[in-house]
């Protein structure tokens, strides 16, 4: 097979990087792609530097740009000397000022009308409006930054902090600094407070799950007697023992079960199997949990006993129940 080519052709690489090809040299030839070999044509250079050489106005042009982000870089490091790492270093000695300016007034023996005076003043010239439970660092910041919502509840919460840590005004600048600055101190405060509201989710959970148990416990009417053999009691010597006792089962064959033994246990162990079962069972919306539970006391007519306490929705006072279990009677004689 054969094609024309020509092997003399002239190609050209001028300054701006577009590769000329003069056509004019193209003659009549023919090659033969049997015995065509790239190689014989191009002998590359070892030593031919590829590398794109920039004209000397694109280097003076580079040059001044990359010297403005230099001066740039300069002015950056000096904002963060001038600004943030000397103007927190000045700011966490604020705070520790605010925070004495707190602590003289926690212990001073005109405390609460101190505390009022700075209320009445920022609902007067500041429209800001705080009640008399609210927590004496949050009057305070608000007082002395009333017109900043967002900065003020951030010097709060580090002062709540050093507050229950019993840090001393002096020592507040290095406290701050030492636990990273005041974002730090306030995921401390967020994790605590979230870990808090979980602590008080799964006690609600336990609790419910108890209540559950007892108020359904009304619909079961089957019992097993359990010989006393097969009962075992780790309970002695408890304070008290756990409201329910735990069986030993395993399932002999379909829906049949065989009892081994019947277990009771001092209250500190039953609260925590019935705890690691409450948390799986009872769903994290107690609300929810509790409208349920209502309901199911409702529609099976409990209104005291089977887990019921004094404030739980439907519930009566023993003498209560009478009265209205004879009120009843003489409904349905009058009819």
């Amino acid at each position: 097979m054969q094609i024309q080519s020509q092997s003399s052709a002239k190609v050209t690489m001028p300054k701006n990087g577009r590769v000329m090809v003069d056509e004019d040299q193209y003659e009549d030839s023919m090659t033969d792609l049997d015995d065509f070999d790239l190689a014989k044509m191009f002998k590359p250079d070892i030593n031919m530097d590829l590398t794109p050489v920039a004209a000397p106005e694109m280097v003076e042009l580079i040059n001044g740009i990359l010297a403005k982000g230099n001066a740039f870089r300069s002015l950056n490091d000096k904002y963060i000397e001038t600004y943030v790492t000397k103007g927190n270093d000045e700011l966490y000695e604020l705070l520790g000022a605010i925070y004495g300016f707190m602590l003289t007034i926690n212990e001073s023996p005109f405390r609460e009308h101190i505390l009022k005076r700075m209320r009445e003043w920022l609902s007067q010239e500041r429209s800001v409006q705080l009640l008399d439970t609210t927590p004496i660092e949050t009057i305070t910041v608000r007082y002395i930054v009333p017109t900043d919502r967002q900065t003020a509840f951030n010097y709060a919460r580090v002062m709540k902090v050093a507050f229950i840590e019993k840090v001393a005004a002096k020592d507040l600048a290095g406290y701050i600094k030492g636990r990273g600055g005041i974002t730090k101190i306030q995921d401390t405060i967020a994790n605590e407070e979230a870990a808090k509201e979980a602590k008080t989710t799964a006690k609600k959970k336990l609790s419910l799950f108890k209540k559950i148990l007892l108020a359904n416990a009304k619909t079961i009417t089957d019992t097993v007697e359990i010989p006393k053999e097969r009962k075992l009691n780790l309970a002695r010597g408890a304070k008290k023992e756990s409201l329910f006792e735990f069986a030993l089962v395993d399932n002999y064959k379909g829906d049949d079960y065989r009892i081994h033994q019947v277990i009771s246990v001092p209250e500190a162990v039953g609260e925590q199997w019935l705890n690691y079962i409450s948390q799986t069972v009872i769903n994290d919306d107690v609300d929810l949990v509790q409208d349920h539970l209502d309901k199911l006391r409702a529609k099976l007519g409990i209104t005291g006993g089977y887990g019921m306490e004094p404030g739980d929705k439907g519930y009566m006072p023993p003498g209560n129940i009478a009265q209205q279990a004879e009120k009843e009677i003489q409904t349905e004689t009058a009819e």
